[in-house]
């Protein structure tokens, strides 16, 4: 076996490239509509005050981005999952599936922070995580999509190189996520108790049930 046998490029289906270019071409609408929001996003990855200053001098423009943001990241996140674990040999439906199923889970996610801010009156505390948790899921998207577009067009031992590199973003991006999070817990002056609780219920027991979940979609695809 040569050396060229082993760097070979993996054959994936047209469909991953017209989801790349749907991915780009909703990239280059947020960029040009929305650029000033795009680099004030940036700005707020390490700035806790920033991003304070940011939720709360919100615009029409910025929920105008959000939503494209939003989008942006579940069409993404669906077509990394899909290049890594295709389910059912089909990757468009594939990515549906993963983005349809990121989107339900922030979904449910925002609405049990809403409804826990409405029975434990900390509205605005409910308000600053869900703002806060959307945020870092725009600057990371925004981030590794260029790296993401690489992965099917490139030799298979630098691509899977690429996605080490995509996870530990991923990774990272969620564990300052709880930093920043635990910040704003201070800034409000709430209970350290009240945290590890939110850990727990919200963040360690979701997490389970998407490994529990993962497992069982890989077990199937297997057998």
């Amino acid at each position: 076996m040569d050396f060229a046998e082993n760097i070979r490029q993996v054959a994936y289906p047209l469909s991953v490239t017209l989801f790349m270019i749907l991915g780009l071409a909703l990239l280059a609408v947020i960029k040009y509509n929305f650029g000033k929001n795009v680099n004030e996003t940036f700005e707020t990855f390490f700035n806790y005050r920033k991003a304070m200053r940011l939720f709360e001098e919100r615009k029409e423009s910025d929920r105008q981005n959000a939503i494209l943001s939003d989008i942006f990241f579940s069409l993404v996140f669906g077509i990394f999952v899909s290049l890594v674990f295709p389910l059912w040999g089909n990757f468009a439906l594939s990515v549906l599936f993963f983005s349809l199923a990121v989107t339900l889970f922030y979904t449910i996610k925002t609405l049990i922070w809403k409804a826990l801010g409405s029975i434990f009156m900390v509205q605005a505390l409910s308000k600053i995580y869900i703002s806060n948790m959307f945020l870092f899921n725009r600057i990371t998207v925004l981030a590794i999509f260029p790296f993401i577009a690489l992965i099917p067009y490139i030799f298979e031992v630098i691509s899977s190189y690429i996605t080490i590199f995509v996870i530990i973003v991923f990774v990272f991006s969620y564990f300052l996520r709880l930093f920043s999070f635990f910040k704003i817990f201070n800034a409000q002056n709430v209970s350290i108790f009240y945290f590890i609780l939110y850990l727990c219920a919200l963040e360690i027991l979701p997490l389970l049930l998407i490994v529990k979940s993962c497992r069982i979609l890989i077990d199937n695809m297997i057998y």
